[in-house]
């Protein structure tokens, strides 16, 4: 009778710490820093995730690379950097979904930066720097989320009031670069149909998402976060609601 209780008694355990397992919620990190390039993301990898021990890691990295002055690389050391967090990643078994950053509002990046700076024109950049993205996750055999088609497809950036990039008229600011609440709430939409259509949650597991101020959620509440309305925000909330 004794050994029928306790073997109860571990059956009764064992289907509680499956019923955690099956509703745990699903952890989300925002791992974005502002002004980070590819070099900086290499630099920070350990710590920010590798350590983390994350499921799942969603990547985006470019914008600074190909449109900051002070951060610029070409699209050889861009793709060398990027083979180098893509190995450092998939070596601890982790999953990894790459992401093209959105267009930008060139007219306002020259306002801050030295256009001698650059030899190709902005948004030339960034759909040269979406389609090598595409194809290192192709020849990776990775997942590829394409947003500088899919902001460019509704027509952002512009200068009007219901544009998904920060602007004069709908945010008092000539920014061009970063989304509107409107634009990170698309971004998250966007992956978790992404997540979901591929099978990638799981309840209970974690994920990061790695990469610049876009990550961060420049001028939105929470910035930093998965909270407020930063896309990591939107996206743990779609995940776990």
């Amino acid at each position: 009778m004794k050994d029928l209780l306790k073997m109860a008694g571990i059956m009764c355990c064992l289907v509680c710490l499956s019923l955690t397992s099956c509703t745990g919620q699903f952890k989300v990190l925002n791992k974005g820093i502002g002004g980070n390039n590819s070099n900086d993301l290499l630099r920070r990898l350990n710590a920010d995730v590798l350590q983390e021990k994350p499921d799942l890691v969603i990547m985006m990295v470019g914008s600074n690379d190909m449109v900051n002055s002070k951060k610029l690389i070409d699209y050889q050391l861009f793709k060398d950097n990027y083979q180098q967090l893509i190995d450092q990643v998939k070596s601890t078994g982790a999953k990894i979904v790459l992401m093209s950053p959105p267009p930008v509002d060139t007219g306002y990046i020259y306002k801050r930066h030295d256009r001698k700076a650059y030899k190709e024109p902005l948004n030339y950049k960034l759909d040269s720097l979406n389609k090598l993205v595409k194809e290192i996750a192709r020849t990776n055999h990775i997942h590829f989320v394409d947003l500088y088609s899919l902001f460019k497809s509704k027509g952002s950036p512009n200068r009007e009031i219901s544009s998904l990039i920060l602007n004069q008229n709908n945010f008092g600011k000539e920014d061009g670069i970063h989304p509107t609440k409107q634009g990170y709430q698309l971004i998250a939409e966007t992956v978790y149909s992404y997540l979901k259509k591929n099978r990638l949650l799981k309840k209970g597991n974690k994920l990061i998402c790695f990469g610049d101020s876009i990550t961060y959620g420049a001028y939105m509440s929470g910035e930093g976060t998965a909270s407020g309305d930063t896309y990591p925000a939107f996206l743990s909330r779609l995940i776990n609601n």
